[in-house]
């Protein structure tokens, strides 16, 4: 009888000890959910070692739920059918088979998410030898040229010092300058380049007149090295669109210039924007050489030069038409083109409108707020 007593005891003792298990696997498990949700972003590896963590902790906690159920009901605190049921030999498999499930589960889910990093990791190594390899090619010449330009005109004007007509010497000393602007140019759009794909690029908008930009781009292209017919056509009584100032003439900057480097002398480029429903859609035509088919779907690509591009006449480091592409899409707008060989081509980017702007963000709002942004 006393043996009995001590093992109804042993048996109590048992079930407290298996549900404070199942508490204490509880939380971990809960533990290991939210970090999962928490960190998921940082490193493939940590986020692996969570899921671990979990699988194995929600096998373990079943496992001492199982034997949590079966020796409460052995002394009767919950039905002795339990007891009877879960004390089968054949039943005592079912944490085994579990143990055997969340094995296989985490050796999945090590290979698959392994494979996957070391996947993702080749990829980024062989971008970042790609962009590496880019950038030396343009170093060793988009670079170069400007600062060899620079350092003849520089040297001759030290050893020809007081030999040089003065008309010579202003054809250097704007040699140099126009040369320097090259290279600032240059310096900066490597500048907003390493911004874009850090995902860090600055754009600071307020309330701004699409004529206006129109405007001060054309006025700041029509400058005497330019022998084009640079023609503005803004759609009378535009709204205020929603942008950065300095951006958006940087994005029409590069479109005129493009335009400028690609169509013959003497020949229309023309500058404008019109409305498009809650947006304003600004374009830049030209009558230039166009855009082989084969090269239009590359043509956002960073350092990607058109076959006719490369020359001496049009120098450049492929990056315009990719910092522009970033910069409109910042501002929730999009760019496209189109093009025909030897007719021209047309580049259009549209803006959101101030009260478009509005519209939106009252829309939103009325909504109810949304999932959590990731």
């Amino acid at each position: 009888m006393g043996l009995s007593h001590f093992d109804d005891y042993m048996t109590i003792i048992t079930a407290v000890i298996y549900w404070s298990l199942v508490v204490c696997w509880l939380a971990i498990v809960l533990f290991y959910g939210r970090q999962y949700f928490r960190l998921r972003r940082v490193h493939p590896v940590l986020t692996t070692l969570l899921i671990v963590l979990f699988i194995d902790g929600a096998r373990t906690l079943i496992e001492s739920i199982y034997f949590g159920i079966r020796y409460t009901a052995e002394v009767r605190f919950l039905p002795h059918v339990l007891y009877t049921v879960l004390n089968q030999p054949y039943y005592v498999a079912i944490p085994k088979a579990l143990n055997l499930v969340a094995a296989l589960v985490i050796i999945a889910v090590i290979i698959r998410r392994w494979f996957r990093s070391l996947e993702r990791e080749e990829q980024q190594r062989r971008t970042a030898e790609q962009f590496r390899t880019e950038l030396i090619s343009l170093a060793s010449h988009e670079l170069r040229a400007p600062l060899t330009a620079i350092r003849g005109y520089a040297h001759t004007l030290v050893r020809e010092f007081g030999r040089l007509g003065q008309e010579t010497q202003k054809e250097f000393l704007e040699g140099i300058a126009g040369e320097a602007d090259r290279l600032s140019h240059l310096v900066s759009d490597l500048l907003d380049m390493s911004q874009i794909e850090e995902g860090r690029l600055r754009v600071e908008r307020h309330a701004v007149s699409p004529e206006q930009l129109c405007l001060q781009a054309v006025r700041s292209a029509s400058h005497p090295g330019v022998k084009h017919a640079l023609r503005l056509e803004v759609s009378p009584e535009l709204p205020e669109v929603f942008a950065d100032p300095g951006r958006i003439r940087q994005v029409l900057a590069n479109l005129i210039g493009n335009a400028v480097k690609f169509s013959p002398e003497e020949s229309e480029i023309v500058v404008g924007a019109r409305r498009q429903d809650d947006s304003v859609e600004f374009f830049v035509a030209d009558r230039g050489v166009g855009i082989p088919r084969e090269e239009q779907s590359k043509l956002f690509s960073r350092f990607h030069r058109g076959a006719n591009a490369h020359s001496q006449e049009t120098p450049g480091a492929g990056l315009g038409l990719y910092i522009s592409k970033a910069i409109v899409e910042c501002h929730g707008g999009r760019i496209s083109f189109h093009s025909e060989l030897g007719k021209g081509s047309t580049f259009l980017f549209s803006l959101p409108t101030v009260e478009g702007k509005r519209r939106a963000e009252a829309a939103a709002a009325s909504a109810g707020p949304g999932p959590a942004p990731a």
